[in-house]
């Protein structure tokens, strides 16, 4: 999975899928779950981190295969889950509409951004979400409005719940061209200068503790610099973990847990990581127990019958 991710780490799946249609997506859904493989929905590969030994199970990869924009209306977007941020971003820069400039430079699609309800530059995602079309883990097709999402910082109820996010409409406002191709270019700048967007990264790796910051904190502990293997704290940004060359997933949680603890010696803060770890026994488990509700479903439906 390596080459399938920004952080350049994780070993083989056992079968990897790029579906093209809706029908595809539900059919591999239903399939895996009948046939007990664990499934796991990647994007573009940011803010994710997959083991040395792989993933024991389904990759459902929604990328360039699953990408595309229309207009609804004067300032609403259908956007596919596949869509990079930045795709959607020049998009709304051509047309016109204000409102994404925020998510210009993060890392990874839609749908991911969606999840884990991403943003930067007093932006997020939820600003902008109108509804979502979304597959369940048997490939039933729903549809739910921004507010039905539970969205909080880096949190939606997709964080909590398995879904497959088909597409999302997406409600801007009217802008000025050249004033949002500024922000935009503003903005990505900023990034550049602040970030180390030419490393290997998952994106920012920890989340924003209540009344401070992870790269201060990691900062202020004296920890840039800091290695295990390839795995480095990044000098440019205390706040990215990156690998250097051939970090191995053990090496980066290491790392990991090496500023964790200093971090929480020097303040007393523990820090939560924000990168998501694919685990294929746990999917197994919450398939498991989908199968099992799905039986006892049936038996009680029969019972009624009789």
């Amino acid at each position: 999975m390596k080459n399938h991710t920004t952080l350049k780490i994780g070993g083989p799946a056992r079968r990897f899928f790029e579906p093209e249609t809706i029908e595809d997506m539900a059919q591999i859904l239903q399939e895996s779950l009948e046939e007990e493989a664990p499934l796991f929905v990647l994007g573009n590969g940011s803010n994710v981190l997959f083991p040395d030994e792989g993933y024991d199970g389904w990759i459902l990869h929604l990328g360039p295969n699953w990408s595309g924009i229309e207009l609804v209306d004067a300032c609403r977007l259908r956007v596919k889950s596949g869509t990079t941020n930045q795709e959607l971003a020049r998009f709304t820069r051509l047309a016109g509409l204000a409102g994404y400039e925020f998510a210009s430079g993060i890392p990874g699609t839609v749908g991911g951004a969606i999840v884990m309800n991403a943003g930067a530059y007093d932006g997020e995602t939820v600003d902008v979400l109108e509804s979502v079309r979304w597959l369940d883990r048997r490939g039933n097709l729903h549809v739910a409005a921004g507010e039905e999402l539970d969205m909080g910082y880096r949190h939606s109820r997709f964080s909590d719940e398995f879904g497959v996010i088909v597409d999302a409409v997406y409600r801007l406002r009217p802008g000025d061209t050249k004033a949002i191709e500024q922000r935009i270019d503003e903005l990505t700048q900023k990034r550049w200068s602040k970030q180390p967007m030419e490393a290997a990264s998952a994106g920012s790796t920890f989340k924003r503790p209540a009344g401070s910051f992870a790269s201060k904190l990691i900062h202020e502990s004296g920890l840039q610099g800091l290695r295990v293997g390839d795995a480095i704290v990044s000098e440019k940004h205390a706040g990215f973990l990156i690998n250097a060359g051939e970090a191995t997933c053990g090496e980066f949680l290491e790392l990991v847990r090496q500023v964790q603890e200093k971090v929480e010696s020097d303040s007393g803060i523990r820090l939560e990581l924000e990168i998501r770890r694919p685990d294929a026994a746990a999917d197994a488990a919450r398939d498991a127990a989908l199968r099992r509700q799905a039986e006892t479903e049936m038996e009680e439906g029969e019972e009624q019958e009789d």
